[in-house]
């Protein structure tokens, strides 16, 4: 493929369609810490035993891209010790999806952590930088050159307020202090990562899937909405990308801290930015200790919520991907979808998203590729089954995968995309 072909691509994250023996989600779901206190993910999708299946809808949808992770708790069961068969297996997926023509997109950290990395200090602990790094390196080698897109970590500004502010998911703490420590922590241990990929496979490009939101003033007429608004803005979307371009962080959260120090190395470490976006939400000021404000997912425009209660928001997509343009560096879309039952709702939730990409391609913007989620139905953390996001339908009592229509709409939509970017590249050949 094309280096300079646009990517239209599906994503999955491997614990979502494959489970795994025993991670922190396991013992987490083992405590009935989710919303469906008897749900567990088991089997995932159960994609484990059908990846050669999963794998070949991929080129059925359109997709030249696909965005994969591996579940590290599989691959390094214990510290330091490595499966080897894990490994062949990764090597296995990657090998076929080459030979397809499909250009695989690895994520090394996606929410999930084996018990052990807990037990030896989690995020908090200085050894978990040398221990992603001594990961990426082991993990590069497996899987060879043909990963050339790499994403790190996940949506570490959401696995820190969920985990570590939230009380919400793994460790479900609820501690600044402990938060400020892990996010130093995640973003050397990104820049470490980066550097041995990179010595492995020369020309990798790297970066960090960045999960942004949009942010409205619950109350417009409200001075102290407006600016709360504005400071989660700040701590949720801006703080990261400011710190991918300068090596700067400045990360505060009203009410609670503020953590401020340098990663050096780190803007270099960061080939593209991810940009995972979903919808918007609403901040209203409370000016309670302990609880500043507080966020809710409003439907102002009557589009109708998810069902994940979520705003169906196009006009966001928008403003995201003009703020992730401040990192100076091409754009991703790592992720974009929809939960819901309606798959006319996801149809009109795709053709809306592909307009808002078009427009900021039209306008210059550096964008690189577009990953939708899900290619299959999974399991959504602390949601459990019941929100479905797949353009493949999953029948849980029997694993049984249905093509949904809007599979049919998107490898529409994405012949758009990777036309207008291969007819480009060959009149920039010409030149």
């Amino acid at each position: 493929m094309s280096h300079s072909s646009f990517l239209w691509g599906v994503a999955t994250s491997a614990y979502q369609i494959e489970g795994a023996a025993e991670n922190d989600w396991t013992d987490w779901e083992r405590q009935a810490r989710l919303k469906v206190p008897d749900e567990r993910c088991g089997a995932g999708a159960g994609h484990r035993e059908r990846w050669r299946a999963d794998l070949s809808l991929i080129p059925s949808v359109g997709a030249n891209a696909y965005r994969l992770s591996v579940e590290r708790s599989v691959v390094e069961p214990e510290s330091g010790f490595f499966s080897d068969e894990a490994l062949a297996f990764e090597r296995r997926r990657v090998d076929a999806l080459v030979r397809m023509g499909i250009e695989p997109m690895v994520t090394l950290h996606h929410y999930t952590h084996p018990l052990w990395f807990w037990a030896d200090g989690g995020w908090e602990d200085p050894g978990s930088i040398a221990s992603f790094r001594r990961y990426a390196a082991t993990v590069a080698d497996a899987l060879g050159p043909g990963v050339r897109h790499w994403v790190t970590l996940n949506e570490p500004i959401v696995f820190l307020l969920g985990g570590y502010l939230g009380g919400l998911i793994p460790p479900g703490q609820r501690r600044f202090a402990g938060a400020a420590r892990a996010l130093e922590h995640l973003l050397r241990a990104h820049t470490e990562a980066a550097a041995v990929v990179r010595e492995r496979i020369p020309g990798a490009r790297i970066g960090i899937a960045h999960n942004m939101l949009d942010f409205a003033p619950e109350r417009r007429g409200s001075a102290l909405d407006r600016r709360l608004a504005r400071a989660g803005e700040r701590l949720y979307n801006a703080a990261l990308l400011e710190a991918i371009a300068t090596g700067r962080m400045d990360w505060a959260f009203p009410g609670s801290g503020r953590a401020r120090f340098a990663v050096p190395g780190f803007p270099e470490a960061n080939d593209f930015v991810g940009v995972n976006y979903y919808s918007r939400v609403h901040i209203r000021f409370r000016g309670v200790p302990g609880s500043v404000g507080g966020f809710a997912y409003r439907d102002p425009a009557a589009r109708g919520l998810t069902d994940t209660g979520w705003e169906i928001h196009p006009e966001g997509f928008d403003r995201v991907l003009r703020q992730a343009e401040n990192a100076g560096r091409p754009i991703l879309v790592t992720e974009n979808g929809i939960a819901t039952r309606n798959d006319a709702v996801r149809r009109d939730f795709l053709r809306e998203h592909a307009l808002v990409l078009r427009h900021r391609l039209s306008a210059g913007a550096p964008i690189e590729g577009y990953f939708y989620w899900s290619l299959l139905d999974n399991f959504e953390w602390l949601e459990g089954f019941r929100p479905r996001f797949g353009l493949f339908e999953v029948d849980y009592s029997t694993f049984a995968r249905r093509r949904r229509p809007s599979a049919d709409l998107f490898a529409e939509l994405g012949r758009g995309f990777t036309r207008a970017a291969d007819g480009s590249a060959s009149a920039a050949g010409r030149r």
